[in-house]
């Protein structure tokens, strides 16, 4: 058996030996303080970790402050192992537990920035960069459930894209859960991987019901955007978020509001503080930052901000009904048509 000072990283193997007990929640077993036998490493070093543990300590060096560097690096690379506890907590009581996991947002990001790097050459420069570019981050980030999700996701739209087409977000959704329970069948239980379809559910198939509901044909503004897509996100997370953790947040849509506009701007500066460490770009940072962990605990302060009820009662999927008859009424009374149109696909 090992001695207890030994340092675990990404992709390390272990043995393993104490008595298997019944799991909870999302494991599929539990093993109360299990005797380390061995550690065995890749043969190949993970380059990609390397990189992501430099960055990582040039930001906590840069800012100084556990809360406000554990956020920061949560937002760009989802490192949510920096976050304490108590901040955990009250990221899912005020409904901003989505912000802290790298998702599709972050790869959308991604290739944005990539279009407008090489549009300038032609298509494929854009594709390949895109493609380049996302599985460098994916690399960094790890391949959670989630990023799996939104890496293949993101990849077949770009890959659509580049031929001049689109995918029907129905066939998508599908052609991804399918792929990706084909590689690992326990994914379905998992929560991240659960939560991630679940926004993107409803970003896709109910914001854009709502929107033409109120707006028709017009383009709502920012906030109302913005609320409307959170709204979307939380309301289908919210069955699989109460069953898990029994907790919800009454004030969500306020938290998104005063909090998520932010995080594009944190994530640039803990970018650049990662890669620099440039005095420069530290006071802003702190400011942003100041001001999220300051809304997040005073919004978690109140104590009308959410409540709680037993986890574990399946019976909370129910919610599932009216909230799908809502989206088909929607969907009925707008004739929102989800089919692309090819004639608005620019290159």
């Amino acid at each position: 058996m090992l001695e207890k000072d030994y340092k675990l990283e990404r992709s390390d193997k272990l043995t393993v030996r104490g008595v298997v007990q019944e799991g909870f929640g999302n494991y599929a077993a539990f093993m109360y303080r299990p005797a380390v036998i061995s550690i065995s490493r890749p043969i190949i070093p993970d380059y990609a970790l390397k990189v992501r543990d430099i960055f990582t300590k040039n930001v906590q060096e840069s800012l100084d402050d556990n809360e406000q560097s554990g956020l920061a690096l949560s937002y760009l690379t989802g490192q949510k192992t920096l976050l304490s506890e108590e901040q955990k907590r009250k990221l899912r009581l005020v409904g901003l537990a989505h912000v802290v996991v790298a998702s599709g947002y972050h790869l959308s990001t991604i290739v944005g920035l990539a279009k407008k790097m090489f549009k300038k050459i032609s298509r494929f420069a854009i594709f390949i960069g895109s493609t380049i570019m996302l599985v460098a981050y994916v690399s960094v980030t790890g391949f959670s459930p989630s990023m799996a999700r939104a890496g293949l996701m993101t990849f077949l739209a770009l890959w659509a894209w580049y031929y001049g087409r689109r995918f029907h977000p129905l066939r998508l959704v599908l052609y991804v859960a399918a792929i990706l329970l084909l590689i690992d069948p326990s994914y379905i239980s998992n929560l991240a991987w659960q939560l991630s379809f679940s926004s993107y559910c409803g970003i896709i198939f109910l914001s854009p019901t709502i929107t033409k509901f109120f707006y028709g044909d017009n383009k709502p503004g920012y906030v109302a955007g913005l609320l409307i897509v959170s709204f979307s996100a939380q309301l289908l997370c919210l069955p699989i978020t109460i069953y898990s953790f029994g907790e919800v947040p009454l004030l969500a849509l306020v938290a998104n509001l005063l909090v998520t506009p932010a995080v594009p701007y944190v994530m640039l500066l803990t970018f650049l503080l990662g890669i620099t460490r440039l005095a420069l770009f530290v006071p802003l940072a702190s400011l942003l930052l100041s001001f999220q962990i300051h809304i997040i605990n005073t919004i978690a302060a109140i104590p009308w901000s959410g409540f709680s009820i037993p986890a574990g009662n399946h019976l909370v999927f129910l919610l599932y009904v009216p909230i799908f008859a809502v989206m088909a009424i929607l969907k009925r009374s707008t004739r929102y048509s989800f089919r692309p149109s090819y004639a608005k696909i620019r290159p």
